[in-house]
């Protein structure tokens, strides 16, 4: 059966769209079929993370409109099939529409990751009408740890319960800078339970601004992993990592 993960932020910048990609990856490793669709309309960028931006004929905003076939608009790369984002929404283009696509999709793939844009408006739709679970991702820094805490009450308000707490771009020196004590402050901030904390890695940033593959003997890729089985409620450590 497919499983349909959200990933959602409160704020922009704490890096959703490489979490979404080193949770595809690691999906990948593990020999699942996965697809991430991307739904920050306007402002995609996992078609230059991936480096397929060249490759990109067909979007989204194509499929929903009846402009191509679904399939002409997935593209391929390292075992991640991939749907882009339009450029801009046009006025056919609907989140109903987005809603029966990804139910079409339901059986071709595992999992379905959701890269939504930041924010409580398509975020909070995508939870509520399409996950199987959320994860919200924050970074060390006391607005986007507020802003979090607002979608977890809202998915909550929603009648959505299961999402969890990623919190990305971890190191000792963005935390002291923060003024945050430990990791515990940002959960009980959130309050969501804590799926995964992901380092402040600077290969991994090189690694998604030239488009190249994840390592999968890296430490970022075993962080990812560690998330992926967590997320199928098997037993994995949490990796915390440079802390």
């Amino acid at each position: 059966m497919t499983k349909v993960i959200s990933v959602t932020s409160g704020k922009g910048g704490v890096g959703k769209s490489s979490v979404a990609i080193g949770l595809a990856n690691a999906f990948a490793f593990r020999k699942k079929r996965v697809l991430i669709m991307e739904l920050d309309i306007g402002l995609r960028c996992i078609d230059l993370m991936l480096g397929v931006e060249n490759e990109v004929v067909y979007d989204l905003g194509d499929i929903v409109c009846q402009r191509c076939n679904v399939y002409d608009a997935i593209i391929r790369k390292n075992d991640i099939s991939y749907i882009a984002a339009p450029p801009n929404i046009s006025p056919e283009f609907s989140f109903q529409k987005v809603v029966e696509l990804i139910n079409k999709l339901k059986g071709e793939f595992d999992y379905i990751i959701i890269d939504t844009p930041a924010g409580l408006g398509i975020s909070i739709l995508s939870i509520r009408n399409l996950a199987d679970i959320a994860l919200i991702v924050t970074t060390p820094d006391s607005v986007c740890i507020r802003d979090a805490a607002k979608v977890a009450l809202m998915a909550e308000e929603s009648g959505f319960t299961n999402y969890k707490l990623i919190v990305n771009k971890v190191n000792k020196l963005n935390i002291k800078k923060a003024g945050i004590s430990d990791l515990d402050e940002i959960i009980d901030s959130v309050g969501a339970q804590l799926i995964g904390v992901i380092p402040d890695d600077a290969s991994y940033r090189i690694t998604l601004n030239k488009g190249l593959p994840l390592d999968r003997k890296s430490s970022v890729a075993d962080v990812f992993c560690a998330i992926s089985k967590r997320i199928d409620s098997e037993y994995a450590p949490l990796i915390i990592d440079k802390l």
